[in-house]
């Protein structure tokens, strides 16, 4: 039926059996290749609906690449090795732009940004406490663990409401809840400027303990004591983004925030 139906013989056939003619040969050949590639290519095709190949972009604030952001890629690439991934420092306003944009699949942010956003979705990725940061010669500095309202006649420095336009008002709300409203002196652009002016003995400030990591001579970082809420980071991404890779990455993200 074969042969009719492409009009060339596969076979030869006599009295002591079949063998295949040259062009049966060629045919033969050809339809296997195709068969094997077709089983590539729908292991191919399972491969990415897992999120085990193609690619991802994914924002980050500044102050995640110092211990949490390496320890969460080291865990994913080592899951997904064939995942083609994309790292990009933004602020949270322009990882929000991107991400909606579609030139980025998700940003890691922090607090509650994404939180209140309709157009995003996001899950907590962890938990962090809050620390009091002070030159070293501070009349603080040789205690244990911080009140904040110790901090009331300080000068305060800050990071830039573009880097941080939620973690600023959210921590001049604390110290208010304190019973004293903050005289910040400056706003700058990142977290390690803010560091510098406490160590030249300009002012304090507060910081996650994340920032701890930031060895900087001349600051030190005390706990602060009480009832202080812990600061949240959060990977964000927009609703309806349908990447596997970034499902997987979510994924690892929820577990590894789980331990």
């Amino acid at each position: 039926d074969l042969e009719a139906e492409k009009g060339v013989r596969l076979i030869e056939r006599n009295t002591r059996g079949v063998t295949l003619t040259d062009a049966g040969k060629l045919f033969l050949g050809r339809v296997r290749a195709i068969l094997e590639e077709t089983d590539a290519a729908v292991g191919a095709a399972r491969r990415r609906s897992r999120g085990e190949t193609g690619s991802l972009s994914l924002g980050f604030i500044g102050t995640l690449s110092l211990s949490l952001l390496p320890r969460l890629v080291r865990a994913f690439r080592a899951r997904y090795p064939d995942v083609e991934l994309a790292l990009r420092e933004l602020g949270p306003t322009r990882q929000r732009q991107e991400i909606l944009a579609g030139t980025l699949d998700g940003g890691f942010v922090g607090l509650t940004a994404a939180r209140t956003d309709d157009e995003l979705q996001s899950t907590v990725v962890a938990r962090d406490r809050l620390m009091a940061v002070l030159p070293a010669e501070h009349r603080l500095a040789g205690k244990a663990q911080v009140q904040l309202k110790e901090l009331r006649d300080e000068t305060f420095y800050l990071t830039g409401r573009e880097n941080a336009p939620v973690f600023n008002p959210w921590v001049i709300g604390l110290c208010q809840d304190a019973g004293f409203e903050p005289r910040v002196a400056k706003e700058t652009d990142r977290s390690a400027t803010v560091l510098n002016y406490v160590a030249a003995g300009f002012g304090v400030t507060v910081f996650p303990a994340e920032v701890a990591h930031l060895a900087v001579p001349g600051v030190v970082y005390r706990p602060l004591r009480g009832k202080i809420p812990t600061y949240e980071y959060h990977l964000a991404w927009k609703a309806g983004n349908t990447n596997p890779a970034l499902a997987a990455f979510v994924a690892l993200v929820e577990q590894e925030a789980g331990r």
